[in-house]
């Protein structure tokens, strides 16, 4: 796996996808509503309420405010993810800090002007703030890192496997030794495709599978499978002759014969006749042309 190198630069796509960012803020929503109804009892300065009593509306509206600032927050995240060419992951930390520190604000404001202190103590804003922050950077903060930590994990066994086989069968043919070979697994792990690097031409990315354009016998033969493109991504780029060239393609730089500079920008043809173009887009253009020129 290329986590620890890729998380200087760039935010793992699991964490940013739709999916991931509904669960983080369903689960979130309410792991900070059971620990902050079980904290009132402990607090002198908490109101939070969830049964009958004179501060239940006032729970209720800051809840669905809180959950729709994170619905927002998320939505335009994902927007801001699919615009910028990068999306570091100090970032992605940063953005999930600056949320709990936005709510803990909301809280305070609300505690400070609104709600009457307990027993007729009052307390300075500076006072309701820091509380706020730290029993919000617990609420908040612990499924974050939890959940965050799951979708991780469940990625990486998820994620392609390349491997360097000494003596490795397919159709009754053993392979010479130290043959490159791309295992490629479905999103629940399993092995679908076995195929020589060199035999393989590009990987096109269809909604949530992958089709792969690879030779077989002679023949251009394809096979479609539920995986991520950035699975993909992560464990050939930079470790084979398999590199990125456009958000839907990953192609064999050893298998493009032309490259050509067209209105719209580069275009791939490769060596074999009867497969697509492959378009470059302005991201990955300088790269494939360096990797084709040294090739």
């Amino acid at each position: 796996m290329k986590y620890p190198k890729r998380l200087i630069t760039q935010t793992p796509e699991c964490l940013t996808e739709p999916v991931s960012q509904s669960i983080n803020v369903i689960i979130s929503t309410l792991f900070a509503l059971v620990f902050l109804t079980a904290y009132v009892p402990f607090s002198s300065t908490a109101w939070f309420q969830v049964g009958k009593g004179s501060y239940f509306f006032t729970t209720l509206a800051f809840v669905g405010t809180g959950t729709l600032f994170l619905a927002l927050s998320r939505t335009l995240m994902t927007w801001l993810v699919k615009k910028m060419r990068h999306f570091p992951f100090w970032f992605y930390i940063l953005w999930l800090f600056l949320e709990i520190v936005l709510i803990a604000v909301f809280y305070t404001l609300l505690s400070y002007f609104q709600i009457q202190p307990t027993g007729g103590q009052s307390y300075g804003f500076a006072y309701i703030l820091a509380k706020s922050f730290l029993i919000t950077l617990v609420a908040l903060g612990v499924p974050y890192t939890v959940t965050d930590l799951v979708i991780l994990l469940k990625d990486a066994q998820q994620r392609l496997m390349l491997t360097k086989s000494d003596t490795v069968e397919s159709d009754d043919e053993v392979m010479p030794q130290h043959t490159e070979i791309i295992n490629l697994m479905d999103n629940n792990g399993n092995l679908k495709l076995s195929v020589k690097l060199d035999n393989l031409y590009y990987i096109k990315a269809e909604d949530n599978y992958i089709n792969v354009f690879y030779q077989r016998s002679g023949a251009i033969a394809s096979y479609m499978l539920r995986c991520k493109m950035q699975t993909i991504a992560d464990n050939c780029v930079d470790s084979s002759s398999l590199m990125r060239c456009h958000r839907s393609y990953i192609v064999n730089i050893k298998k493009v014969s032309v490259l050509h500079n067209e209105a719209d920008g580069f275009v791939i043809d490769f060596e074999r006749e009867g497969l697509e173009s492959v378009p470059v887009s302005k991201t990955y253009s300088a790269k494939v042309l360096e990797a084709f020129n040294k090739k």
